[in-house]
């Protein structure tokens, strides 16, 4: 039987462009978590956007694997958190510093600041630096688990200043989280969700065939490929495909929302999900 359920969010579990569930998606949240399924959202992004991210609704989000695993919440309290080193942050700003289109963005307390940027650029560019309205010459000294690089150009402009950064600074990873979207994502090298969700897995005293994760970018290949269970939604990118052992429909399908009503009622009868081959 499922009794842990990862899912991404953006182009996931959410697909509405306000970056909001449905109210579809929250009754089936709810109905897994009455049959005694755990429901984590499993994203990159902070905490402090789940709230909004499910209308409201707490409950359906307190417990949650953030900052692609770097946090992680249980019933609502912090329970495991994994810095970035803060010379490699430097590092990175460092190499940054001779590129004219892209930032390192870091966040501290709830802010998020551009580093070593020109904030009238910044300020100009709010589709690329969205929530960023401050810049500060160098890497704060406080711990930081958020950070990313913003890219002013397009999606495979993103992709190329994300391989030239991986090259140079082996010691992170730079992956770009959404589709399309000229966004790097910065984590420790060989760390992701799957980090999250083990620490979760073993709190909550399961195995990893109880697990069942789902998916649709480049942040999601690492609690993918560490589960039996990884499933893909149909727009899902190819290495994300190829990856997952099941396949379901498309985000704006709520193909998300129908597999947790099938894992809530398989669960509740002692079975596997239907969409298993159950």
């Amino acid at each position: 039987m499922i009794k842990l359920v990862l899912s991404d969010l953006d182009s996931t579990l959410i697909w509405r462009p306000d970056h909001v569930v449905t109210p579809f998606a929250l009754d089936a949240i709810h109905a897994a978590q009455a049959a005694g399924v755990h429901f984590v959202p499993c994203t990159g992004r902070i905490y402090r956007d789940l709230p909004r991210m499910f209308a409201g609704d707490e409950a359906a989000c307190a417990t949650a694997v953030t900052s692609n695993g770097q946090l992680v919440y249980l019933d609502g309290e912090l329970v495991e958190k994994v810095p970035i080193a803060r010379e490699a942050l430097l590092a990175v700003a460092d190499e940054l510093a001779s590129v004219d289109d892209a930032y390192l963005v870091v966040e501290y307390g709830g802010e998020k600041v551009a580093v070593g940027a020109d904030l009238d650029f910044v300020l100009a560019h709010p589709d690329n630096f969205w929530l960023v309205e401050t810049a500060v010459p160098v890497v704060p000294e406080e711990s930081c688990y958020k950070a990313n690089v913003r890219v002013v150009g397009s999606y495979e402009r993103c992709q190329e200043v994300a391989a030239a950064l991986a090259e140079a600074r082996p010691e992170l990873d730079f992956v770009c989280p959404m589709p399309g979207t000229p966004h790097i994502d910065l984590t420790p090298h060989g760390f992701g969700k799957d980090h999250g969700g083990d620490f979760l897995m073993r709190r909550l005293g399961l195995t990893p065939e109880e697990v069942c994760c789902f998916g649709d970018a480049e942040n999601d290949l690492a609690v993918l490929r560490h589960y039996p269970h990884s499933v893909a939604v149909a727009n899902a990118v190819p290495a994300v495909r190829e990856c997952a052992r099941w396949h379901i429909g498309s985000a704006d399908e709520e193909a998300v929302a129908h597999a947790l009503l099938d894992i809530a009622e398989a669960t509740a009868a002692g079975r596997m999900p239907s969409f298993m081959g159950a």
